[in-house]
């Protein structure tokens, strides 16, 4: 007996809205995007990618208009809006178990629909994820160059990496066991 797919649906983005507007940020945003994955793999709401990051895909290492501090801040500022912090940036403790319940939910939005796989494929959720994903590894990659430009003229943080960033030891990280 097969489920009808509207209550599949909907069921998710439902629970998505059930999130307190204090927990949207951080693994709140995460457990919404594995709630609403349903609507974005049967490509009913699709990923927008930013107009920044569509610009970073286009030309990563463009030093067009970056002539000053304030340009690279400006730029880096609006790559920070569409990818989050940079690493440099001291990051905020979050929770064990709000990562937990973003983990969950992704699991059960996957048990939901069988063969989801196949579905992705055929509605093309899977190559709109493979374009989003190059475009925010191209905002990455744009942003770390510029930091780098704007440390080659002087130019404080966050045009800059961190006194911090700069002075750090590279070494390995520890492995977690996750599970």
């Amino acid at each position: 007996m097969s489920r009808p797919l509207l209550p599949v649906l909907v069921l998710p983005a439902l629970a998505a809205l059930a999130i307190p507007a204090s927990a949207q940020d951080g693994v709140g945003q995460r457990v919404e995007r594995e709630a609403t994955r349903p609507l974005r793999d049967t490509r009913l709401r699709d990923e927008k990618i930013p107009p920044i990051l569509q610009l970073a895909a286009s030309a990563p290492y463009s030093l067009r208009n970056m002539n000053s501090c304030a340009q690279i801040r400006a730029e880096i500022g609006k790559l920070n809006t569409a990818l989050g912090q940079d690493v440099d940036t001291p990051a905020r403790e979050q929770g064990e178990g709000a990562r937990l319940a973003a983990a969950a939910a992704g699991e059960a939005m996957r048990a939901i629909i069988p063969g989801l796989g196949l579905v992705r494929i055929v509605t093309g959720a899977d190559k709109q994820q493979k374009r989003v994903e190059a475009a925010v590894l191209a905002g990455a990659i744009r942003r770390g160059y510029l930091k780098g430009i704007g440390q080659t003229k002087g130019c404080p943080p966050p045009a800059a990496a961190t006194r911090a960033a700069r002075s750090a030891v590279p070494k390995l990280m520890p492995v977690k066991d996750d599970d």
